[in-house]
């Protein structure tokens, strides 16, 4: 039997704007990318992509996207506690709910897709070292600012007030970050250490690198677990 098939989801809010994919296995005593991490736009596109690779064996998928949202308005208590927690690091997530993000959202609509052509359900976390076919919900700025101690969020996404060779000093940061992965170990692809130069080019570059980032989060918590922050009826957000 192969190994699990690991899977990271940098969702956009539509389909209009591309996802970033990444998928990693385990082979020579680390993760290694099943292909170079790629940018799809439609639901269809990445349904179909992990569905060749991950036929009849345990699929576990992190998605950097909320998959749960009951409220209308306002936002979930996960954003709430989330807020409290990680706003010092200005690693806080934005409000999730229906009117802004559409109904369905499209993390449900992916989750739909994904358990009707593949059988994967959506949990708080996947069951440590068991067979199953989950998908999750993460953040990885936090899950950053959790795992290395960081005293602030990389600010490597385009924001005003921040030039384009801070964003390029900030992801190069987020790179070295990811080559210290341990727990399991990942094997840095190559395209990880060709840092774009231009604004648009390090857009792409950064859905490919968060979609590799939360494909490792899907690793980790599959082999040893971590913290459900929220509940499941309302949404949660895994964090290593």
């Amino acid at each position: 039997m192969r190994t699990p098939l690991f899977v990271g989801i940098d969702l956009a809010w539509g389909e209009r704007n591309p996802s970033g994919l990444a998928m990693l296995r385990w082979q020579e005593e680390c993760l290694h990318e099943v292909f170079p991490a790629q940018r799809l736009h439609t639901d269809e596109q990445i349904c179909l992509a992990i569905a060749e690779q991950g036929c009849g064996e345990t699929i576990v998928v992190a998605i950097d996207a909320p998959l749960v949202v009951p409220n209308w308005t306002g936002e979930r208590p996960v954003e709430g506690e989330m807020r409290r927690r990680f706003s010092r690091y200005h690693a806080a997530c934005h409000p999730a709910n229906r009117r802004l993000l559409g109904d369905p959202p499209r993390g449900e609509r992916l989750c739909a897709l994904l358990a009707e052509r593949l059988g994967v359900q959506v949990l708080p976390a996947p069951p440590v070292q068991q067979p199953c076919r989950v998908a999750f919900e993460v953040y990885p700025h936090a899950a950053l600012v959790q795992l290395f101690g960081l005293p602030r969020v990389l600010e490597y996404k385009a924001r005003a007030g921040r030039s384009l060779a801070y964003r390029r000093e900030q992801m190069q940061a987020y790179i070295e970050l990811l080559t210290r992965l341990s727990a399991p170990a990942l094997q840095p692809p190559e395209w990880l250490h060709e840092l774009p130069q231009g604004a648009a080019d390090l857009k792409r570059f950064e859905d490919q690198v968060d979609a590799l980032f939360c494909a490792w989060l899907a690793a980790r918590a599959w082999w040893h677990g971590g913290e459900v922050v929220g509940e499941a009826r309302t949404g949660t957000i895994w964090l290593p």
